[in-house]
């Protein structure tokens, strides 16, 4: 009986070490210049964009600094790398890699017959070389780029830029909505919809920058920011801006409705 119990505690001590080691690995997406091409597309934040390799050896050297930028930066910008390593190592190597770096950031493993044409997808000024950086706005542009090794001052310094400068609300002050309820919300999102003033409303905004007449007209939906300050009645902007979000889905899809309504500004 001993001997049984023996050899019982000895098949669990196994057991249990066995999973201890085991670890979870993090899931590589593999991707085509298509997708890649959807990805580098920002969802209304600021989008960062490493590209590197296993077999690189600056890109091995930057990568703890880059898992102090997403850490940093998590949920105020999107953070993804994209892994030009060998097909074979999507579900070895690369995410071995991304474990050992403690890693949390999304990660593709990009597969391309026309490596050409992805680079000039991504940055015009990218010659190709790995690691390398890139910087995005909420709106698609480019705002910094670094071939080689990121300085994680610099980086950081251009992401405080970018996230400073979009975060200046554009205010149009209203009459005091408190005197308005929920059918008034319909009716008003309603009439600023046909005048073609697409607004979507908020509480307790400080003044900020309005964008520029040549800034707008580069959006295909001019989607702004109106603020109550501390007046707001909810019910009233509630109902204006599902109105508003009805209509715009009506005429322009789900999708670029979405989208405008997020980078509302």
């Amino acid at each position: 009986m001993k001997k049984i119990c023996a050899a019982v505690f000895v098949c669990c001590l196994f057991t249990a070490v066995g999973l201890a080691q085991t670890k979870i690995m993090p899931k590589v997406t593999q991707i085509d210049e298509v997708a890649l091409e959807n990805i580098i597309k920002p969802n209304g934040k600021p989008l960062l964009i490493n590209f590197w390799a296993t077999w690189c050896d600056p890109c091995r050297e930057e990568f703890p600094e880059l898992v102090q930028i997403d850490a940093k930066y998590k949920g105020k910008i999107d953070f993804i790398t994209v892994s030009l390593d060998d097909i074979e190592d999507i579900n070895t190597g690369v995410p071995q890699f991304l474990v050992n770096m403690k890693a949390e950031m999304p990660t593709y493993l990009l597969k391309t017959r026309d490596e050409g044409a992805a680079i000039a997808m991504v940055a015009p000024d990218w010659q190709g070389g790995l690691p390398f950086t890139v910087l995005f706005d909420r709106n698609g542009k480019i705002t910094h780029f670094r071939q080689g090794k990121i300085k994680i001052e610099t980086l950081s310094e251009k992401i405080d830029e970018l996230l400073s400068s979009e975060n200046k609300t554009a205010i149009v002050e209203l009459p005091r909505s408190d005197l308005f309820g929920g059918k008034q919300g319909v009716s008003d999102a309603t009439s600023d919809f046909n005048a073609g003033n697409y607004y979507f409303v908020q509480w307790g905004l400080s003044p900020g920058t309005y964008p520029s007449t040549s800034q707008r007209k580069k959006k295909k939906i001019d989607v702004r920011i109106r603020s109550f300050g501390c007046m707001g009645n909810p019910e009233y902007g509630n109902s204006y801006n599902d109105r508003m979000k009805t209509l715009l889905i009506e005429k322009f899809g789900t999708k670029d409705a979405e989208k405008a309504i997020a980078a509302a500004d």
